[in-house]
């Protein structure tokens, strides 16, 4: 059996929570907002009902367009928890994708799953993967790779550049220790790939998926997921960002098709570990939600509380889960906003605790005052 992982998926920008999982029977939801940024209980557009656990005497439904993510739910594989996030309000992308991140409210040592790294067992060629061209904060203060496919990582082919290359990198940089390490690091893992995955020719082969993924931005960085999973390098976290929630204005069609092919490509990722399901969990979040009023150009602007999902067999799916404080004016946050009721550390800890084996999650977020989120019960 393979070491437990755990894949982060961020939606930055902002996701409509309540536009995701939707009380779509709550008067207050109604009268806030006009049909096309609601889920729907009734006709050929309705939600898909969250059967099972619930959280408030309120119909729960998924987005129209998350048939997948449903299919899922109802499979007992995903679960939701609502009125998550910050402890403390900002509506600054930027800030709370930073605090978040960070796992504190403070300028913490590195980013969380950066210090969740420390506390894991060395692990083999690639125990972490940043799919995309940034290093994202969370992992500050690891030694993750960043690429954008394994192909990236590989310092070989036929380019006649590639021995002087490595040559080169293999002879160091005087008194630059980190960066050595670095390079040894980078070094070791390019000649792995080339044991594993190359070719007689000298050709790095071709992944084929198992299954079909859909023609979505999102699809290529959760093939490159899959393929470093299933190619046994030892991984443990991977982050992949997917952006675009930022839905001031028309946020109808814009918010229906990053949802849809977020919903489709997670169900083609997931079929295509196959197995490794077993060891892998996957979190689902945003910086914050949205507001609960719609605004002038049929948009939302930037609230507080959210919705996590989290995909994977080891915690007891099928469930929607959380505190829900309702939509009532004197309920909201500062009159406008769904309250956060789960500090969004709770899950990631739970997460830590129960799949990926850290006992002490308190050095990972300092200062947490735990409190269970009932989601591996």
């Amino acid at each position: 059996m393979a070491e437990p992982a755990l894949v982060v998926i961020f939606l930055r920008g902002g996701a409509d929570a309540l536009n995701i999982v939707s009380p779509s029977s709550d008067a207050d939801y109604i009268a806030a907002r006009p049909e096309a940024l609601r889920v729907l209980r009734q006709g050929n557009d309705a939600g898909h009902p969250l059967h099972g656990d619930t959280i408030a005497d309120v119909d729960f439904r998924l987005h129209p367009q998350a048939s997948e993510l449903a299919e899922l739910f109802g499979a007992g594989d995903l679960s939701v928890i609502h009125a998550t996030g910050l402890t403390t309000a900002t509506r600054s992308h930027f800030d709370a994708e930073a605090r978040i991140e960070r796992g504190s409210n403070t300028d913490s040592d590195g980013g969380w799953l950066g210090r969740t790294l420390r506390h894991l067992p060395d692990g083999d060629a690639l125990p972490a993967l940043a799919v995309g061209t940034r290093l994202p904060e969370s992992l500050r203060g690891s030694r993750a790779a960043l690429a954008e496919s394994l192909d990236d990582l590989v310092l070989a082919g036929q380019h006649w550049l590639a021995p002087a290359l490595r040559a080169r990198l293999q002879s160091g940089f005087g008194d630059h220790d980190q960066l050595g390490v670095t390079t040894q690091d980078l070094l070791a893992l390019s000649q792995t790939l080339r044991d594993r995955h190359f070719d007689d020719s000298g050709d790095m082969r071709a992944y084929s998926p198992d299954v079909d993924y859909p023609r979505t931005r999102l699809a290529q960085p959760l093939m490159t997921v899959a393929r470093t999973l299933k190619s046994d390098l030892g991984l443990r976290v991977a982050t992949v960002d997917y952006g675009g929630w930022d839905t001031h204005a028309n946020q109808a069609g814009d918010f229906a098709g990053l949802l849809g092919d977020l919903s489709r490509t997670l169900m083609a990722f997931w079929r295509d570990l196959g197995p490794r399901q077993q060891d892998v969990s996957v979190v689902i979040q945003s910086e914050f939600g949205r507001r609960l009023r719609s605004n002038a150009s049929g948009g939302t602007d930037h609230g507080r509380a959210g919705a996590m999902m989290v995909l994977g067999p080891q915690a007891r799916g099928g469930r929607l889960l959380g505190h829900w404080p309702g939509l009532q004016n004197e309920a909201l946050e500062e009159g406008a906003d769904l309250a956060v009721t789960t500090d969004y550390r709770d899950v990631l800890a739970d997460i830590l605790t129960s799949h990926m084996g850290v006992a002490d999650v308190s050095a990972i977020f300092p200062n947490l005052a735990r409190a269970p989120t009932g989601l591996f019960a």
